[in-house]
């Protein structure tokens, strides 16, 4: 995808292969709340849960962070 292509996608409120992080719901007071995120190793793109090859590079190597 070239740089304008997502630019343009970007501000014109279309459709774009970036995913938001998945927030786990915070269950009491001493439960931390803990973020996952899907992205491509290769480009960094953040992608959904079930993703196997980035849409922005094409690359395999996706990989899931949980952040607390």
């Amino acid at each position: 995808m070239s740089l304008s292509t997502l630019l343009s996608e970007l501000f014109s409120g279309g459709e774009t292969a970036a995913e938001s992080p998945d927030t786990a719901p915070e269950g009491g007071d001493n439960v931390p709340s803990v973020t996952v995120v899907h992205e491509c190793r290769n480009c960094g793109t953040n992608v959904s849960a079930g993703t196997t090859q980035c849409p922005a590079c094409e690359g395999e190597d996706i990989v899931t962070y949980s952040i607390e």
